[in-house]
């Protein structure tokens, strides 16, 4: 059931739209590691949060040389 604000999601919801586990979002839940709004016991959780948590915690990988790498472009903006 799509909660009645916007683009806020309960838990059950996220896990269906990110394809992750209900368990899972209940846990990052539980850490505080992804943006929330608890209003008594529900979670509401905005769409772009699993978004920004994953570009909030992406490892980039690193050259040989301990550089990190940067993917050609041939001059094109990415």
């Amino acid at each position: 059931m799509r909660s009645a604000i916007g683009d806020l999601l309960t838990p059950r919801e996220m896990a269906h739209e990110s394809g992750w586990s209900v368990k899972s979002i209940r846990k990052l839940l539980a850490e505080r590691r992804i943006r929330h709004l608890k209003r008594g016991n529900r979670y509401l959780i905005p769409k772009s949060a699993i978004d920004d948590f994953l570009n909030a915690n992406m490892i980039e990988p690193e050259d040989r040389s301990g550089d990190l790498c940067v993917p050609e472009t041939n001059g094109a903006p990415l």
